[in-house]
C-alpha cells in the first residue's frame, strides 16, 4: 500500500483490471460514503451484462394441471385411433390363430371330440343351474361361459359318477363309469376352449386361468387315476353277472365282414375287402385307427410263436405287424402286433389280407410292384431302396400310394 492512501489499493499487471478487481476498487475508493452499495443477493449468484453480482432469478414452473386444448385435443383423438386399430390387430390375430388351430385339426379326430366335450359340458352345466333355481327361487343363475375352474370342477365331479353314454348292442345303456383317459381328454378340450376365448373374457380374472393349474382340478384328475383300478375291477364284475362290453359282438362282426362279399363290380369288390380286411385286422390286433391307416406292405410279416399249451416245441405261425408310431406311441417305439388264423373263416384276419391281395393283382389287375434294389438312393443305407416298401396295406389308390385318412370331422358351432 502506497503512503497517503486510504483504502485498499488494485494492483494491476499489465493489463485492464478484471471484473472481480473493479468492483473492489470501486467498494474501497475514498467516495465510498457517497455510494449506495446495493443489498447482497440470496445465493446462488450470477452476473448480469454488465459483470454485476445480481440474484439468480428461478424460471417459472411450467403448468402440467391444466394442458391447453390445442394441445389435448390431437392427442386425445389420436390415443382413441391407436387403441381401435391396436383392437383390429388384436382381433384379426386372434381369428388368425383359430384359423391355423380348426386347419390343422381337420384331418384328425380332435376337433369332432373336443367339440362333443365343450358341447357336453354347457348342456350339463344349464341343466344344473336351472335346476338350483328352480330348488331356490333367489338363486342367480350362473352362465356357462366364461369356462373358469370353479366351472369344470363341478362338471368333472360330475364326469366321475356318471355311466357311459354309450348304448349296448341289445339297447340297454352301459353300466361302465368314465375313466382317467376321458376325464384328461375332457380337460384338455375345454382348456383349448378357454384359452382360445381368454382375450373375450379379459375383464373376468378367472378365465385367465389354465385348468390345469388349479389345485382343484389337479386333485380331480389324480383321483380318476386313483380310482381307475377299482373302476376296470368293478367293470370286470358286471360283466361276469351278464353286462356286454361296448364292442361287437361275433354275430355283428361276422355280418359286416361277410357283406363285403356280396359287393359287385371290380373297383367296389376291392374297395369292399379293404374295408373288410381293415376290420377284421383291427379288431383281432387291437389296432387303433391310425395305425391300421398307415400300416405298409413291409410292415407285415410272417413268424413261428411258440404254442406250450399244445405241446412241447409246438409253434403256431402267426402274421406279424409293425407299429412305429401312433397316438399312443410318438416316440417312435417299435411294438409287434400278432395275429392267428381264425377257427371262423369269416372272421379271420389273415384270410381277409390275403383276399385285398387277391383283389388288388386280380380284380383291379394292378401291376406288379418293382421288386429289385436301388443302392443309388442315400436315404436308405447299405440295404438300398424297393417301391414296395413305401406302398400302404389299405390304401384309398389303385397303386397303393396314397394313405388312408380318417374322415373330416362335421363342423360344429362352438
Amino acid at each position: 500500500m502506497a503512503p497517503g492512501t486510504k483504502g485498499l489499493q488494485i494492483i494491476s499487471y499489465h493489463g485492464p483490471p478484471s471484473p472481480l478487481a473493479s468492483k473492489s476498487r470501486r467498494f474501497h475508493s475514498t467516495s465510498v460514503a457517497h455510494i449506495q452499495i446495493p443489498p447482497t443477493p440470496n445465493p446462488p449468484y450470477c452476473f448480469n451484462a454488465m459483470n454485476e453480482v445480481v440474484e439468480r432469478q428461478p424460471s417459472p414452473p411450467t403448468s402440467t394441471s391444466t394442458p391447453s386444448v390445442l394441445a389435448t385435443t390431437p392427442a386425445t383423438s389420436g390415443d382413441a385411433a391407436l387403441k381401435k386399430s391396436m383392437d383390429a390387430l388384436e382381433a384379426q390375430t386372434q381369428l388368425l390363430r383359430q384359423d391355423i388351430l380348426a386347419k390343422n385339426q381337420e384331418r384328425k379326430a380332435t376337433g369332432e371330440t373336443y367339440a362333443r366335450h365343450y358341447k357336453g359340458y354347457n348342456i350339463w352345466f344349464d341343466t344344473e343351474q336351472a335346476r338350483l333355481a328352480q330348488q331356490d327361487s333367489t338363486y342367480a343363475v350362473i352362465p356357462s361361459l366364461p369356462i373358469t375352474p370353479a366351472k369344470i370342477t363341478l362338471f368333472l365331479n360330475y364326469e366321475m359318477t356318471r355311466p357311459k353314454k354309450r348304448k349296448l348292442p341289445d339297447g340297454t345303456q352301459s353300466t361302465s363309469t368314465c375313466g382317467h383317459d376321458h376325464a384328461k381328454q375332457v380337460v384338455s378340450a375345454l382348456e383349448q376352449y378357454r384359452s382360445n376365448h381368454a382375450h373375450d373374457y379379459r375383464h373376468i380374472p378367472e378365465a385367465q386361468i389354465p385348468l390345469r393349474s388349479d389345485a382343484r382340478i389337479k386333485m380331480l384328475e389324480a383321483s380318476f387315476k386313483a380310482n381307475e383300478p377299482e373302476r376296470i375291477k368293478k367293470a370286470h364284475a358286471l360283466k361276469a353277472v351278464g353286462t356286454r362290453a361296448d364292442t361287437y359282438t361275433d354275430t355283428q362282426l361276422s355280418g359286416l365282414a361277410t357283406s363285403g362279399l356280396e359287393s359287385k363290380g371290380p373297383t367296389t369288390i376291392w374297395r369292399a375287402m379293404r374295408d373288410r380286411a381293415m376290420l377284421l385286422t383291427s379288431s383281432s390286433t387291437a389296432f387303433r385307427g391310425d395305425s391300421s391307416r398307415s400300416l405298409l406292405w413291409s410292415d407285415m410279416f410272417c413268424c413261428d410263436v411258440p404254442m406250450h399249451a399244445k405241446g412241447r416245441g409246438e409253434k403256431l405261425r402267426a402274421l406279424t405287424l409293425i407299429a412305429d408310431g401312433s397316438k399312443v406311441n410318438t416316440t417312435g417305439r417299435v411294438d409287434e402286433h400278432g395275429a392267428f388264423r381264425h377257427l371262423c373263416v369269416e372272421l379271420c384276419p389273415i384270410g381277409a389280407i390275403g383276399f385285398l391281395f387277391f383283389a388288388h393283382f386280380h380284380i383291379i389287375n394292378s401291376p406288379v410292384p418293382d421288386f429289385s434294389v436301388d443302392f443309388d438312393n442315400p436315404d436308405y443305407g447299405e440295404y438300398g431302396r424297393r417301391e414296395w416298401y413305401e406302398l400302404y396295406t389299405f390304401s384309398t389308390s389303385k397303386d397303393c400310394k396314397r394313405e388312408m385318412h380318417s374322415p373330416r370331422p362335421r363342423q360344429e358351432p362352438v
